[in-house]
């Protein structure tokens, strides 16, 4: 791969990064809020099962199958019709998406009791938490509807190299969902008796701001928002062939999440939730880093693959494996190492006590296992719709679903009831690591055997760090005392981590990773430079 193609990676992904670090440093603001106001109660289970349908979907198109069946065959379109015809193509599509998503909110609003049962399956649920967790889904059922059609703009905006705004949206998200619980809990106590309310009000007035930030970037493009109803176009059926089994195979990550709710409710009251908090935290990482360089290495994936360019599709490939082995692997050693502390630091507030403490970093835990597999499985899945195959990651994708239930009726009776959802982190753990490997093998076998793990010595220097590290790690929580102060807590955390973060790097860098010198290099470039 030329080193300048390498570079733009990096940049790009490191852009589209820091934005996001922002959008979940905002999103931990409004996690923390529902642990203040809410905690692991039963009210919170409610309103934790009642958003994971709109963000499933979120999840799906924003971070999945919209985007990544609509910009393989839309760069193809604007390469084969030109300018004039890719807006006539997009206006069509527009239109049918529009349509759909209309009639999917209708339908959505109608069932929510059905889908409500399906996500409390096994669980002896109460009659006032059914009814409130069916009025809070449909309350923000809506939210689908805006989401997906952001998802579009989202598409467009990333095919012009603008990965930065479609990142900040979820800023505005967190931001409507902390400021409606704030209003509500401080300022119109007596307007909403139930927090969950406003929780939910804030999260349809969120998907409407993030609609909105996008479209002035996007009519900048030179596209506009028209009705067109040609739906008989090839170019549509291509993509809705593409998107129909995507929408499974792209999101077998919250599907896995939203089956484990179903299994969680019947293990006791907060398990749900520790579920979600859990997911949250372990999800800093994927979406910081992962998901910004599964978003920036579509379009370049896609090129490559659109001119038969396989050399550089490997090598793009390869290096973006590297890159998230060096990230995940330090991340995931330092979750499993100090999920008590870091869950206590970020969440125990308000009604979060140490039993939620407990469930949580419990969880955490054992989620963090799978953070390599569960990040670099969403670059292989973008590389087989990059190929305009998504058929292989759905039977794939299914097999490993129905693996991770069964592991979740299994594996929760072999631990202590006050910690049996560690069986269903591990559940998930399990068939995220078995979907990682089927796919790679299989891609694998796509290209003709290509090495996809290229320079694999850079793998095990980067396992040898993090093992180094995660010795240091658990040997300095002996200088944090038990239950200390937040503000002790803090530091002597903060402390710990930058050395668990010098000691990585330094073992990385004296082994030879060759990622870690050439991002050394360009830190001291950089810093030539500003001298």
């Amino acid at each position: 791969m030329p080193a300048s193609k390498r570079k733009n990676i990096v940049v790009s992904s490191v852009k589209m990064s820091v934005t996001t670090m922002l959008s979940r440093l905002f999103g931990l603001l409004r996690d923390q809020s529902q642990a203040i106001l809410l905690g692991t109660t039963w009210a919170s289970d409610a309103f934790t099962v009642a958003f994971q349908i709109p963000n499933l979907l979120r999840r799906l198109f924003a971070e999945g199958a919209m985007t990544a069946s609509f910009v393989p065959v839309f760069l193809d379109i604007e390469r084969e019709r030109g300018k004039e015809g890719a807006r006539e193509f997009f206006a069509a599509f527009f239109t049918l998406l529009f349509l759909t998503l209309c009639a999917v909110t209708l339908a959505g609003i109608l069932v929510a009791p059905y889908l409500v049962k399906l996500l409390y399956i096994g669980g002896n649920v109460s009659e006032a938490k059914f009814l409130l967790t069916v009025r809070l889904t449909r309350i923000m059922f809506p939210y689908i509807m805006l989401i997906s059609l952001a998802a579009l703009f989202q598409g467009v905006l990333n095919i012009r190299n603008n990965f930065t705004v479609p990142a900040f949206t979820p800023v505005l998200l967190n931001l409507a969902i902390i400021a409606s619980a704030a209003l509500a809990a401080f300022a119109l106590p007596r307007t909403f008796r139930n927090l969950t309310l406003a929780f939910a009000v804030g999260t349809l007035v969120g998907g409407f701001l993030q609609l909105s930030f996008q479209l002035p970037f996007f009519l900048r493009t030179g596209y506009r928002l028209y009705p067109r109803f040609s739906f008989r176009d090839p170019d549509i059926r291509r993509i809705l062939r593409l998107f129909a089994p995507g929408i499974f195979g792209a999101g077998i990550y919250q599907v896995n999440v939203l089956v484990s709710f179903g299994f969680a409710a019947a293990l006791g009251i907060g398990r749900q939730s520790a579920i979600m908090f859990a997911s949250r935290i372990n999800e800093l990482t994927l979406g910081v880093f992962a998901v910004s360089l599964a978003t920036v290495m579509l379009p370049s994936l896609s090129r490559d693959s659109a001119v038969e360019n396989r050399k550089e599709f490997v090598d793009s490939l390869a290096y973006s494996l590297r890159l998230l082995a060096l990230v995940t692997v330090p991340a995931a050693v330092g979750l499993f190492a100090l999920s008590p502390e870091i869950v206590s630091l970020l969440l125990r507030f308000g009604r979060f006590d140490g039993r939620s403490v407990l469930l949580v970093s419990a969880t955490l835990r054992y989620y963090s296992l799978a953070l390599f597999f569960i990040a670099s499985y969403r670059i292989i899945t973008q590389s087989f719709y990059s190929l305009k195959d998504t058929r292989t990651p759905v039977v794939v994708s299914l097999f490993t679903m129905m693996a991770n239930a069964g592991l979740c009726f299994l594996l929760p009776p072999l631990f202590p009831r006050e910690t049996n959802i560690i069986g269903i982190a591990l559940a998930n753990t399990i068939s995220n690591t078995l979907l990682f490997f089927a796919l790679f093998l299989l891609l694998k076998r796509k290209l003709g055997g290509a090495p996809l793990l290229r320079r694999k010595i850079s793998f095990l220097q980067t396992a040898a760090a993090g093992a180094v590290m995660g010795v240091v790690a658990y040997a300095g929580k002996a200088l944090i005392p038990p239950d200390p102060g937040k503000v002790q807590l803090l530091w002597r955390l903060l402390a710990l981590i930058l050395v668990c973060a010098v000691v990585y790097f330094g073992v990385a860098l004296l082994t030879g990773n060759e990622e870690v010198r050439s991002l050394a290099r360009q830190l001291r470039a950089r810093a030539a430079r500003g001298r």
